[in-house]
């Protein structure tokens, strides 16, 4: 099996020496590192080459688009038959690489996997590792339409009929999901390789449920994806900062994070999904008792656009 590590970066100069650091001190060595930097003035490009005569990077300039055309562009030029995807600014454990090649050599069926992410921070230097959960893995209350769909009746985190998202709690440490996480994810390559993710995401500005659309692509082609916890889990520590590019506050990034949910119906749809115009209607409709305004013109922009 041959692995490649992808990392898609922008304006991460600061974070990238401990990410890049991290794999090169992998027990099991990668066979290559795609790096796609669209360029920022930051001096990622110093960090990067620093790097160069340790890992075998292979670096793709993004000169245009979003962040998930980076994604697709990683996606692209990767030769591993096995794609691991780590954060910019996030640090994998030594054994990362070993544990998601062990475990991809051992589930059945297996097209994506996502492991544990914790948080971490940054004092005087050195990151400093936590053990807090970067995520919120509450499962979202259950309703009509969050109901799986047809291929996913069997799964713990699932791509619901309206296009959002369902989850229940996993029986164990290792289940069937497509929540998976691009802070640390791996995917099977042959899975994803021709899933239109920078077309379908062409107007979004935040990317959300981009993991779940190429978990989908995989479910096409017969491949399962799944979440791993305990001991088999290939670890990554987020580093906590405020520049994030994503998780920010306000009216825009509350306005484009709905629409990347409005949106996601579309974009099943297009991919051929057996999506229920009743449930997404009804999981607009009840998205709206939040944030109410920003949400609101979204939904129209979405209806509007689709995708």
């Amino acid at each position: 099996m041959k692995v490649t590590v992808a990392i898609v970066t922008y304006r991460r100069a600061w974070a990238l020496p401990h990410s890049l650091a991290s794999i090169v001190n992998q027990t099991r060595k990668p066979d290559e590192v795609v790096i796609v930097l669209k360029p920022s003035g930051d001096g990622s490009e110093e960090v990067i080459r620093s790097f160069s005569s340790q890992l075998p990077i292979k670096l793709v300039v993004q000169e245009r688009g979003n962040f998930t055309d980076a994604v697709q562009m990683a996606i692209d030029n990767a030769k591993g038959d096995v794609i691991l995807f780590l954060d910019d600014d996030a640090v994998a454990e030594e054994r990362w690489v070993e544990k998601y090649e062990n475990l991809f050599n051992s589930l059945p069926n297996v097209g994506g996997i996502s492991g544990t992410t914790y948080k971490a921070y940054i004092e005087s230097g050195k990151v400093v590792k936590t053990h807090e959960p970067f995520y919120d893995e509450k499962p979202p209350t259950n309703a009509f339409y969050r109901k799986p769909l047809p291929e996913y009746v069997n799964y713990y985190g699932w791509i619901a009929r309206s296009g959002f998202m369902g989850a229940k709690a996993p029986p164990g440490d290792v289940f069937l999901s497509t929540l998976l996480g691009g802070v640390n994810m791996g995917l099977l390559r042959d899975a994803v390789k021709d899933c239109p993710l920078a077309y379908l995401y062409k107007r979004s500005k935040k990317g959300l449920w981009n993991e779940q659309t190429l978990a989908y692509c995989a479910k096409k082609k017969g491949h399962d994806t799944y979440g791993v916890r305990g001991p088999q889990a290939p670890v990554v520590w987020h580093l906590v900062h405020a520049d994030s590019l994503t998780r920010r506050s306000g009216f825009w990034h509350e306005f484009w994070i709905h629409y990347d949910r409005v949106a996601n119906y579309w974009r099943l749809k297009k991919l051929g999904a057996q999506v229920s115009p009743y449930a997404y209607l009804a999981a607009c409709l009840v998205s709206l008792r939040r944030r109410p305004l920003p949400r609101l013109l979204a939904t129209l922009y979405g209806w509007l656009v689709r995708i």
